[in-house]
C-alpha cells in the first residue's frame, strides 16, 4: 500500500470509510427492493435480453463455487475488513485510486458478509446475459481488487 505523496491527489479516512458505507447501503437498497419484487428465478429485463435484475439465492462464493464453505467466507470477509480497517487507521490520508479501491472493497466484503450472516446465503441480482449472476457487493469488490492490483503492479513497474 503505498502513502498519500504531496502534490498527489489523495482521500482521507472519512472519504475511504464513507465510499464502504455508500457501496453497502446501496447493496442492501437494491437487494430489498429485488427481494420485495422478485421471487427466487425470476427476472425483470432492464436492458433487452443482455441484463437484467434476477433474483438468485447463492450459498457459496461468486459464481456459486464452493458450496458449503459459507464460515470460510465470513472470516475472509472479517480479515478483509479488520485489514482495510488496519490500513486506514494508520494513515490519515491514501492515495486517491487507493483509497477509492479500499472503500470498495470494504464495503462489498460487509455486504456479503451481511447477507452470510443475517441469512447464510448471499443474494445476487444483476444477471448479464450469457455470464453470470452477481450483486453490487461482488462488483465492488471486483472493481476494487482490480485497481488494487493495477496500482500495485505500477507500482513495482515504475521506472520513473
Amino acid at each position: 500500500m503505498t502513502v498519500a505523496q504531496p502534490g498527489r491527489r489523495s482521500w482521507p479516512r472519512a472519504a475511504v470509510l464513507g465510499t464502504a458505507v455508500a457501496v453497502f447501503a446501496a447493496d442492501r437498497l437494491v437487494q430489498a427492493w429485488v427481494t420485495a419484487h422478485l421471487v427466487v428465478g425470476a427476472s425483470k429485463e432492464i436492458v433487452g435480453r443482455v441484463l437484467s435484475l434476477t433474483l438468485y439465492e447463492n450459498r457459496g462464493a461468486a459464481f456459486s463455487l464452493f458450496p458449503g464453505a459459507e464460515w470460510l467466507f465470513v472470516g475472509v470477509a472479517v480479515l478483509v475488513l479488520a485489514g482495510g480497517l488496519a490500513i486506514v487507521a494508520r494513515r490519515a490520508r491514501l492515495p486517491s485510486w487507493t483509497g477509492a479501491a479500499t472503500g470498495l472493497v470494504m464495503g462489498g466484503a460487509a455486504g456479503n458478509l451481511w447477507d452470510r450472516l443475517v441469512s447464510g446465503r448471499v443474494v445476487d441480482y444483476i444477471h448479464v446475459q450469457g455470464f453470470a449472476v452477481f450483486n453490487l457487493a461482488d462488483s465492488a469488490i471486483v472493481v476494487g481488487m482490480a485497481i488494487l492490483l493495477w496500482e500495485a503492479w505500477h507500482r513495482d513497474h515504475d521506472v520513473g
